[in-house]
C-alpha cells in the first residue's frame, strides 16, 4: 500500500449557486468510463469508487443522484462525465489507525452497469464489463443471457468476439473494462457456428445437445 495515492486519480465536483459554492475533490481508486466521441460531450461513468470525509462523500453522492457532471483526472488525462439516471450507491466506513474518524468509501454504479451485474435485461444489445479476461467475459455473458456454455470455451469465445469486432475498449482505472456488442440471439449464433464447425465441442461423456437449440433461442 506504500505510495498508493500515486496510483489513484481524482474526482472533482464544482458548482456555484447564488448563495453557495461547492468544490469537492476526492481520491479515485477505481473507474469504468465510456468516453464521448467528441470533446464537447460528457463521458458515461459506469463505476466510480472514491474515498474521503463525511461531507465530501455526501456532496458527491447527492450530486450523482441529481445527475450532475463530474471532472475526472487520470494521470494528466482529464474529462467530464456523468453517471446518468438513477445511479446505485454503496457506502462503507474504513477505520484507519491514528484517525479519530473512519474514512468514508463511496461506490457509484450506473444503471447500465448495475443491470449487467444482476444478469438482467436479456434483450440488451450491449454489455459493459469490469474485466476483459476471457473467463470473466464468458461467465458474465452466460449469466446475463442464460447461455449454455462450458468454461473451456472461454479463450475461443473471446477470440471470436475480437475477430468480429464486438469488443470495445473502455477507459479504466485499476481495471480493464470493455463493452461487448450483441444481444442473446447473436451470442447463441456465435456458439452455434462454433459447434457446427467443431471449433468448440461438448465433452464426449456429456449428453449431446442439438445445435438447433441455439438457433431456436
Amino acid at each position: 500500500m506504500e505510495n498508493a495515492h500515486l496510483r489513484m486519480g481524482r474526482l472533482k465536483f464544482m458548482r456555484q449557486t447564488k448563495d453557495h459554492a461547492t468544490n469537492v475533490s476526492l481520491f479515485l481508486n477505481q473507474l469504468v468510463a465510456e468516453r464521448a466521441t467528441d470533446r464537447y460531450s460528457s463521458a458515461s461513468l459506469h463505476l466510480v469508487s472514491v474515498f474521503g470525509g463525511d461531507q465530501e462523500i455526501g456532496a458527491i453522492g447527492a450530486a450523482a443522484a441529481e445527475e450532475q457532471r463530474f471532472h475526472v483526472e487520470l494521470f494528466g488525462d482529464e474529462f467530464v462525465g456523468t453517471l446518468g439516471e438513477k445511479p446505485i450507491s454503496y457506502r462503507a466506513s474504513i477505520p484507519v489507525s491514528g484517525r479519530k474518524r473512519p474514512v468514508r468509501h463511496l461506490v457509484l454504479i450506473s444503471k447500465t452497469f448495475f443491470e449487467t451485474t444482476l444478469g438482467s435485461d436479456a434483450s440488451a444489445k450491449r454489455t459493459v464489463l469490469y474485466d476483459d479476461s476471457p473467463d470473466f467475459v464468458l461467465h458474465r455473458l452466460a449469466v446475463r443471457f442464460g447461455l449454455p456454455v462450458l468454461p473451456e470455451w472461454a479463450e475461443w469465445f473471446h477470440a471470436e468476439l475480437r475477430r468480429r469486432k464486438l469488443i470495445d475498449e473502455l477507459t479504466g482505472l485499476n481495471c480493464s473494462p470493455v463493452a461487448v456488442k450483441g444481444d442473446k440471439t447473436r451470442m447463441l449464433r456465435i456458439l452455434s457456428q462454433g459447434l457446427r464447425r467443431r471449433q468448440i465441442q461438448f465433452p464426449a461423456e456429456a449428453l449431446p445437445m442439438p445445435t438447433e437449440a441455439f438457433d431456436a433461442a
